[in-house]
């Protein structure tokens, strides 16, 4: 293939980038737009050793799961990837992706369940980062293009709450009319770098403006202004970012209105939720991943739980409700603040937080004594080896593994069973409608955990019962030992019926009352005898 030629192809999958994949004379081609089952005439505008990159000239036989995608700014935008896509086939995708990671990563055939649906397909996010740079001599406010550091201007993300988009529109016209200078990620140049919003269940707002200085210009009137409009926004907060870096929020931040925070129930608790924390972006998917984590965990009170990379304390505390004792541990300060003031705001005593890289921290509490479970949800990019080696030190019989990436999760769960675990449910959760990502909550647990059992045993209470149910085997060895000599199971019933131990028809009896039959000679009868005694039989 060449650039620019034009081919015939059939889609086959997706990527993870939401583009059909599928393969002209052997070469893998991905093909931007396209659905699995059409047939598209396409237009090669990229080739490479290993594969190719098309985009969609005609459709020729269109997918029956094809949808018009209703956001403007759908191709443009590099934020979802799967509008054109109705949302059964999404999670019907997302369900075959799983169990492809695991099978081809970390080649396990594992029980993966049909992905929990989204209760909202669209108007699901509670927080959003909206980068802010000028674009053709005017504010753009919105979202980085597919493979690209320009800024596609959105009025209203479909995704977002939709008093979102009135807070944006109020933002631009103080941009214009203060002349606010823009950031500019190349010269390190200009004031507003990011605007990002969060809202809770009852639809309250908290503004983050990350800048590249101290202050804005007309602060005052900006906060009436919004206050104003938005009754709902209930604090306001600037987020100082001097430096050369692609993170958004700064180390420090000042808070302008309200208290920095916002409350945020969840399954009977509730969270004060800063500019730092981190917390799913689904409210509603977020309540069904965490109920499935705890159904399969089964915690008791006899339970003591670690929570790897807990960030605000929102799966903790939950745990502690369960378990008898429980621990996070996450690497920002702030969120450790946040989760230690949870826990006081829900009266959760049997829990305790650790500030620190969780590769460093992990190890050291568990060289503080057993752990019978561990939750892990971290980064997308997994667990490190460090942690992983500390958490099959630990012996705990059942891990539960919360994960946004399914080809990291897939990786480090091989691990875990190269060591000791097996898988024993997968269960995808669709905390992200319209785009190719899916949160993964999977559960391993232990084989053949080592299981110690106390029991009281009375020594001589328990030999003196194996010596009652003494063999012949037994007694002939014995006999053997002791004296030398060697004694038939006749002699050894003669001595027993003697004795009146007999419980049971002896088959040894002769055939016909005259028949002769041999006597136990008396040397044998008294090692016999001495034998019985010993088994304590007589």
């Amino acid at each position: 293939m060449n650039k620019n030629e034009i081919i015939e192809i059939e889609i086959e999958d997706l990527n993870t980038e939401g583009n059909g994949v599928g393969h002209v004379h052997g070469l893998c081609c991905f093909v931007k737009g396209a659905i699995p089952g059409e047939r598209v005439r396409a237009k090669i505008i990229k080739v490479k050793k290993s594969y190719a990159v098309a985009c969609i000239d005609e459709i020729l036989r269109p997918s029956p799961h094809r949808v018009k995608p209703p956001c403007r700014v759908y191709k443009r935008c590099g934020g979802c990837t799967l509008q054109h896509m109705a949302y059964p086939a999404q999670l019907e995708w997302k369900h075959n992706h799983v169990k492809q990671c695991f099978k081809r990563i970390a080649g396990l055939e594992v029980p993966v369940n049909f992905p929990l649906p989204a209760k909202e397909p669209f108007r699901y996010r509670n927080k959003a980062a909206f980068p802010v740079k000028t674009e053709n001599g005017a504010p753009a406010v919105g979202f980085y293009r597919r493979r690209s550091h320009e800024v596609t201007d959105v009025d209203d993300c479909l995704l977002q709450d939709p008093s979102v988009a009135l807070l944006i529109s109020q933002l631009k016209t103080w941009i214009v009319h203060e002349q606010v200078p823009l950031y500019d990620e190349q010269t390190h140049t200009g004031l507003l770098r990011h605007v990002v919003v969060r809202v809770n269940d009852r639809g309250e707002m908290m503004l983050v403006l990350v800048i590249n200085g101290e202050d804005i210009p007309s602060k005052k009137q900006l906060l009436q202004k919004l206050t104003y409009l938005l009754p709902k926004l209930k604090t306001i907060v600037l987020s100082h970012n001097p430096e050369k870096t692609n993170v958004i929020l700064g180390k420090r931040q000042t808070v302008l209105t309200g208290s920095g925070t916002l409350a945020q129930e969840i399954l009977g608790n509730t969270y004060l939720i800063g500019a730092h924390s981190f917390l799913q972006v689904n409210s509603f998917g977020m309540r069904a991943l965490y109920s499935s984590l705890f159904s399969m965990l089964k915690l008791t009170k006899e339970d003591r739980v670690c929570d790897l990379y807990c960030g605000a304390g929102t799966i903790t505390l939950l745990a502690a409700a369960r378990a008898g004792e429980a621990i996070g541990i996450e690497i920002v300060p702030q969120a450790i603040e946040d989760a230690q003031g949870n826990a006081k705001r829900n009266g959760v005593s049997n829990v305790r937080f650790i500030c620190g890289d969780a590769a460093q921290e992990f190890p050291k509490l568990v060289r503080e004594g057993a752990l019978s479970a561990i939750i892990a949800d971290p980064p997308r990019k997994g667990l490190e080896p460090a942690v992983i080696d500390a958490c099959v030190k630990t012996g705990a019989p059942k891990i539960a593994y919360v994960s946004c990436d399914p080809a990291t999760l897939a990786r480090d769960v091989k691990l875990f069973c190269e060591r000791g675990y097996t898988v024993v449910a997968v269960q995808p959760v669709d905390l992200f409608p319209q785009t190719c990502h899916v949160e993964t909550v999977c559960q391993l647990v232990l084989r053949n955990p080592v299981v110690h059992v106390n029991i009281d045993v009375d020594v001589e209470e328990l030999v003196q019962d194996k010596r009652g149910q003494a063999t012949y085997g037994q007694i002939k060895d014995y006999v053997l030992e002791h004296s030398g000599l060697k004694v038939s199971s006749l002699y050894i019933a003669q001595v027993k019926q003697k004795c009146g131990i007999i419980e049971r028809q002896n088959y040894n009896k002769p055939k016909s009352e005259d028949a002769r039959q041999p006597q136990c000679p008396s040397e044998k009868e008294a090692a016999i005898m001495e034998a019985l005694k010993y088994f304590q039989m007589i």
